[in-house]
């Protein structure tokens, strides 16, 4: 048989507006205001736990841990820490190894080796041909992380401004020198999410130099009469429904922060409508369809046709959802917004 022991880390949305009501929650930047109906909004609402639940969990004598959300960190640096490692060796080497060989010069090899000592690591790469570097491994300090020498965790931050990276045997790289700082109180983070609304999709093709040259007066034009119609032929008010249209190729990726000079081939039309239901979504979309395929530049001119790639053209994609917590929540004990069960199968 096998002892399996489950770390459960979903948070019921009573337990966060307590606890928000007390000043136990606190937000992170750029965290939006919140307040208990938003808590009570979201449709999920989890705590990440830290080495401090999995190492409750493994006290269970555990073979095996099935844990909710926690740090990508934590489920590494856990039994190290448990076993007598450095606790800034241990949160160092679990930040290097959280996503395997990406530390490594063949990032898609998949396969890492963590060696601890008490006051050090070797991190060995172990596909044919993957090499850890100095370079390689202490870059990774800045994957998913805004500050290189700084990584905050529940109940602290690991600090690598002393840490030594040194080149060892083939391949493989040693770390040692980073420091673990405890904080108190001891905090978790908060994720939740709640739905954002129901959309609907369309996308349209334009390769007519005029319209790929002047997409964006297009677009634009079309978003204003297209609301404009939606308004007066459906029972929708103004705050009921959005329709965005991005534009491929030219900044739909960064929006009004491209600076990079137009000149593409051809144009893709993202036509998003997203609405307080999926039916009015359906049917704002409709509404879309006809401009995406035919809406002229100009009134004297003829009215053009575009592709639709798909038919029909409109895709629902159902609900949508948006991150509205990022705050941390202050335990008196780790375990104070976990729950942990353990089985024998």
């Amino acid at each position: 048989t096998a002892r399996i022991a489950i770390l459960k880390s979903s948070q019921p949305a009573s337990r966060i507006a307590n606890a928000l009501e007390a000043g136990r929650v606190t937000p992170l930047t750029p965290a939006p205001d919140i307040d208990t109906g938003l808590i009570e909004s979201c449709t999920n609402i989890v705590a990440l736990a830290g080495a401090e639940q999995i190492a409750r969990a493994l006290d269970t004598g555990a073979d095996i841990v099935i844990a909710g959300r926690t740090t990508d960190t934590a489920i590494i640096a856990a039994l190290p820490i448990q076993r007598g490692v450095d606790a800034g060796v241990a949160w160092h080497a679990a930040k290097i190894g959280e996503c395997g060989a990406l530390c490594a010069t063949n990032p898609q090899s998949g396969v890492l080796q963590l060696d601890f000592e008490r006051d050090s690591c070797l991190i060995t790469p172990l596909a044919d041909g993957a090499r850890a570097t100095p370079h390689t491994v202490s870059a990774h300090m800045l994957y998913e992380n805004s500050d290189p020498f700084r990584l905050y965790e529940p109940g602290g931050y690991l600090d690598v401004t002393e840490a030594n990276y040194a080149a060892e045997g083939d391949g493989a790289v040693r770390i040692r020198g980073a420091a673990w700082h405890e904080t108190t109180p001891y905090t978790v983070k908060l994720e939740g999410a709640r739905i954002a609304g129901y959309q609907t999709i369309l996308l349209a093709l334009l390769r007519d130099p005029r319209y790929v040259a002047a997409a964006d007066l297009w677009a634009r034009d079309i978003e204003t009469r297209c609301r404009d119609k939606a308004l007066a032929r459906t029972d929708a008010g103004p705050d009921d429904f959005d329709i965005e249209i991005r534009l491929i190729g030219q900044d739909a990726t960064l929006g009004d922060l491209e600076t990079a000079a137009p000149g593409a081939t051809e144009i893709g039309a993202l036509g998003i409508v997203t609405a307080t239901s999926q039916p009015l979504a359906a049917e704002v979309a409709k509404l879309l369809n006809p401009y995406l395929l035919h809406h002229p530049l100009t009134v004297e001119e003829e009215q053009p046709t575009f592709a639709f790639p798909f038919s029909p053209a409109e895709i629902d994609r159902g609900a949508v959802y948006e991150f509205c917590l990022n705050h941390v929540l202050a335990l008196d004990d780790p375990m104070d917004a976990f729950t942990l069960e353990v089985m024998d199968a």
